[in-house]
């Protein structure tokens, strides 16, 4: 694990100055880096996708931990500080354009997701799920938080119900913002996505998709008046007859209805 004066002096060698557009915070914590090798479950046959790997304070573990280390860097300096690492199969390019390809064994996607791109990533690995195993992340916690949030809360919304549905979502821990040079303006978490959740194809996810986004456009109002609106129904009257097929009191809020009921409702809609 590089120290701190080590992280500069390589940014000096390289004239590096880290992009925040880019999202370029470096891991300088060992306790943090411990914790998060700690909390991958990597088997020796694996395949590791890492995201932005940076000056590789995650790589060298990495490899030795897997049977194969994919590591995809779109900064060309950072690329050619990283291209002396042996066993490691280095990428100069953006995530979003990689290419994901059926392979017998499913990728362990490892990464520290920069905050403005984090959505269009995650687009990306869900859009990809069948080639992936599980997504370790590091995220801001604003967007964490999101992804795992829980009916009810104030963080709940669309983005918390897509991410559910496609995997099985938690935030293993917090990450203070001095763990990183330079030091970002807000805290970070460690989450894991796993994507082996099995999801029932009957579902109509485009119509699931609309009737969330439909209902939280509209979070103040209730279920009723937000989805009456949406252009899905025919009246209010046929949102009413489904809500109550789908056994959701019309005056509900929608970030009160569960992922599930959301469901529920979509087959009762398609009826």
């Amino acid at each position: 694990m590089l120290k701190l004066s080590e992280v500069k002096s390589i940014l000096r060698e390289y004239d590096i100055r880290p992009s925040k557009r880019l999202g370029q915070n470096f891991l300088i914590d060992q306790n943090i880096k411990n914790k998060i090798m700690r909390s991958i479950a990597l088997e020796k046959e694996d395949i590791v996708l890492e995201i932005g790997p940076g000056l590789g304070a995650l790589t060298e573990d990495l490899v030795k931990k897997s049977k194969e280390v994919i590591a995809v860097e779109k900064d060309k300096r950072l690329h050619d500080y990283l291209s002396n690492n042996k066993g490691l199969n280095l990428i100069n390019d953006d995530i979003l354009n990689y290419e994901f390809k059926a392979i017998s064994r499913k990728l362990v996607v490892v990464g520290n997701l920069p905050y403005f791109i984090s959505s269009p990533i995650l687009n990306k690995l869900i859009d990809n799920r069948g080639c992936i195993k599980a997504l370790y992340a590091t995220v801001q916690m604003e967007f964490g938080e999101r992804l795992a949030a829980a009916p009810g809360t104030k963080d709940y919304g669309s983005l918390s119900c897509y991410a559910q549905f496609y995997g099985d979502t938690k935030i293993l821990f917090k990450i203070p913002r001095g763990a990183f040079f330079p030091v970002p303006e807000v805290d970070s978490c460690f989450l894991k996505i796993d994507f082996e959740k099995q999801i029932d194809e009957s579902i109509d996810q485009e119509l699931l998709f609309k009737l969330i986004r439909s209902s939280f456009e509209k979070r103040r109002k209730t279920i009723l008046n937000s989805l009456a609106s949406s252009g899905i129904f025919k009246s209010k009257e046929e949102a009413f007859t489904c809500l109550s097929k789908a056994r959701i009191s019309p005056d509900r809020r929608p970030e009160t209805i569960s992922l599930q009921e959301f469901i529920s409702l979509s087959a009762q809609t398609t009826e």
